[in-house]
C-alpha cells in the first residue's frame, strides 16, 4: 500500500486489486479499514457506485451482512 495523505480522523492509502487502483483509508482512532465504495464497484465491474447500489445481488448481500451481524457494512466518510 502506498500511503497518500493524511488529515485529522484518517490515513489515506493507494493500493491495487488486479491492476484496478483502490482507495483504502484507515481510521487513526480505531484502527479500523475501509475502502472507498468507488474502488470497490469499479474492482467488481461496476460503472458507477450508483450501479453497484442499485444491483439487487449487492443490495441482498448488505442486508445479509445487517441481518447476522446486526451492523452496516457501509460507512460514510
Amino acid at each position: 500500500m502506498i500511503p497518500t495523505h493524511t488529515d485529522e480522523k484518517y490515513e489515506y492509502y493507494l493500493d491495487y486489486f488486479q491492476g484496478t487502483p483502490v482507495k483504502i483509508l484507515r481510521d487513526r482512532q480505531t484502527g479500523e479499514i475501509l475502502f472507498d465504495a468507488g474502488s470497490v464497484a469499479e474492482c467488481l465491474g461496476y460503472k458507477s457506485t450508483q450501479a453497484m447500489m442499485s444491483d439487487n445481488r449487492v443490495l441482498d448481500t448488505i442486508y445479509e451482512h445487517m441481518q447476522q451481524t446486526g451492523v452496516s457494512p457501509l460507512r460514510k466518510v
